[in-house]
């Protein structure tokens, strides 16, 4: 029964991080494509906070996307729970360096702007992200227990 739980679990797993790199890419090549598109590269070079933060999330996602498929390929069938809390830790840690804090800095650059309504639609999504992928993704696997 221990071996089908985590065989389960496996599938799961690396599922989630196939699926984590595939957005992270088309995220960061969607908002390239939006700067390349009407030659919005050119205006915001009066912004450069704008700049740097478009940057950053461009950058980020790309970054957290290898981490994310660099965690699909650590995880294999000889795997052992222990082994699965710890890719897990590691892929969170490079979704809150990665992609979070260039959020957070998109955030505040909104509130610099006096874009307040955008301000507090991204701050309400970040909280949401940030719940749903603790409760449903990272709690569950972190409070597995290995039966004997």
């Amino acid at each position: 029964m221990k071996n089908i739980k985590l065989s389960k679990l496996i599938v799961r797993e690396r599922r989630g991080y196939l699926f984590a790199a595939l957005c992270s890419a088309t995220a960061a090549l969607m908002i390239f494509y939006k700067l390349l598109l009407n030659d919005l590269y050119v205006k915001i070079l009066g912004y450069p906070w704008m700049a740097i933060v478009l940057g950053c999330l461009i950058v980020g996602n790309l970054i957290h996307g290898f981490f994310a498929f660099k965690s699909f390929q650590s995880i294999d069938e000889k795997c052992t729970l222990a082994e699965i809390k710890k890719i897990k830790v590691t892929f969170y840690k490079s979704l809150i360096v990665n992609f979070l804090l260039p959020y957070l800095f998109l955030i505040i650059l909104f509130v610099a702007i006096k874009e307040f309504g955008l301000a507090v639609i991204a701050l309400l999504l970040f909280l949401l992200m940030s719940m749903v992928c603790y409760v449903f993704d990272l709690r569950p696997v972190l409070s597995m227990r290995e039966k004997e």
